[in-house]
Formats: structure tokens, sequence, C-alpha cells
């Protein structure tokens, strides 16, 4: 019976194979020309840092990836590296009175962030201020340009003094905050110490005009178990331009992304003009309950 079935299977996938017709390639090209794919975030966020990657867009005959080797000693390191990214670019950021220059950087880490390949400000006298109007300007070596604008929104305000000392694992919270008249704004919220968290991490969506939001953890799985003696819930409110809340909220679920956009990439410009990607602004506002079992 073994060898029965063995030979029909032989026989269905030669029948197949032989009647498939003959197939004719045929090379596809593009006459797409390449443009600067930019992500740029401003923060008026004392830990948040502000930064940018440039990416470019790519043809449909160039290959995502570079080989790169690279001797060390006697021996020879073979690695690859994405023809997206532009790591020689002209990077500026100004407010209309003092411009400041990004560097590129492979990779750089702070207490609360890790940075790759992207361009950093290096000097600590980059400050945003609610309501001003910035703009990026970004040049490579190769011609490709894009211009950004992005207006920083109102600083976010947790009222801090209605929430409890002290936040039980089974209690209701009502937290409220300054409403804003037009920008839309993000509550995160989570446990920060590493320890019980089944439940607590959620987000919500504020709309302008909105001033509250009733919290409460979420049921979990009942096997889930946990040991921790002390812990800390973070209140995360964050506001945000309209370039940031169409690029991530509004299109966010219609976004597409292709091999020949770029690494994280979307189609859409917002705040951009000249390529695709979004230049945007953010604040925040932060505070921390201790939370008992």
């Amino acid at each position: 019976m073994r060898f029965i079935i063995i030979s029909l299977l032989s026989f269905t996938l030669f029948g197949c194979l032989s009647l498939a017709p003959e197939l004719e390639w045929e090379d596809v090209t593009s006459d797409h020309d390449p443009v600067l794919n930019v992500f740029g975030l401003l923060s008026s966020d004392s830990i948040l840092t502000s930064f940018v990657r440039v990416h470019r867009t790519l043809d449909m005959e160039e290959a995502a990836d570079s080989l790169i080797r690279d001797t060390i000693g006697n021996n020879v390191f073979i690695n690859y590296t994405s023809r997206f990214i532009i790591r020689d670019a002209e990077v500026i950021v100004s407010n209309g009175l003092n411009e400041y220059i990004f560097e590129y950087t492979d990779f750089s880490w702070n207490d609360d962030q890790v940075f790759q390949e992207v361009y950093l400000y290096p000097g600590n006298d980059l400050n945003p201020q609610p309501g001003e109007t910035w703009t990026l300007n970004v040049t490579t070596p190769g011609g490709l340009s894009v211009t950004g604008e992005t207006i920083v929104p109102p600083l976010p305000q947790i009222f801090n003094e209605e929430l409890p000392d002290s936040f039980h694992l089974n209690q209701t919270m009502e937290i409220t905050w300054q409403p804003m008249a037009d920008n839309y704004q993000i509550m995160n919220i989570g446990n920060y110490g590493g320890g019980f968290s089944c439940g607590l991490w959620q987000e919500n969506i504020i709309k302008p005009e909105e001033e509250s939001w009733t919290y409460r953890r979420d049921i979990c799985d009942v096997n889930y178990y946990q040991e921790w003696d002390e812990d800390l819930l973070l209140l995360n409110l964050m506001s945000m331009d309209n370039n940031y809340f169409d690029y991530f909220i509004r299109y966010g679920e219609v976004e597409f992304s292709s091999s020949t956009i770029g690494e994280g990439g979307s189609g859409r410009s917002f705040g951009i003009d000249g390529g695709i990607g979004v230049f945007g602004s953010v604040a925040i506002d932060r505070h921390w309950i201790p939370m008992i079992p």
C-alpha cells in the first residue's frame, strides 16, 4: 500500500510539472527616481531625545544591501549594510533664529534610549518650546533633499494632586489632565520597575477636549503568577503635533511599506516636502505612583 501511495504522488507531481506551460522570463525595470524617506522627531521633553533618520528609496534594479569587507589584523570580516540608509547627509533643524546641525551615529545609548543609524544633535542647547515653528532641511551629496516643518504642541499636564498616593492592583483610578483644544494626546500606563505587570500596560488615545480616563487593571490569565515586593506605576501623557498624529494614528492602519521605499517607511508624507516620511514633534508629562499588592 505504501508503494502505491508513493507512486500515485509521484505520478501526480510529474503530471503537474509536465502540464505546466512553458514560462518566458522578462526583466523588470523601473524608471523610479529615488527620493528621501525621512523620519524626524523633535522633542521638548528632557528625557526623550530628538533625532532624525534618513533613508532613501531604491529602484527595482538596486539591491537592498551592500557587501562590506573589513580587515582587522590578519582577519577578514564580511558583513552587509543597508543601501536604504544615508550616512553622509547634512541635517539641519532650525527655529528661525538658530540652526542645529545633527550628526550621524551608528549607535548611541543613554539610560532610557538606544539609537541606531540616526542623526542626533551633539549639543545640549536644543530646547523646543510649545507653539514654536521648527524647520528641517536634509540634503545629500547625491543631490537628494527634503524640507520639513512642525509646530511644537502644548505641554501636557497630568493633575497629580487628584491622584492617589499609591495604587492597589484591584483599584479603580480616575486620571484627569489639562484638555487641549486642537491637539491629540496619548496616555500610556504600565509598571516601571519590572515587578508585577499582568494587565497593567494600557494605552488611551485622547481626543481634543477629553479630560479624564477611568483606569483599572485588565483581566489577565488566571494562571498568571508573579512574585514581587514593590513597584512603580508610570503614567506617561504625550501631546503631539498634527504631523505625528496623522502619520502614526489617523493613517497608521493604511500605511504601506515595500523593499523600494525603505526600512520602516511609508509612501505618505506629513510635514515633509520633497520626499516621504514625517517631521513631527511631541511633549511629555510623567507621574509615578507606588504600587501595592
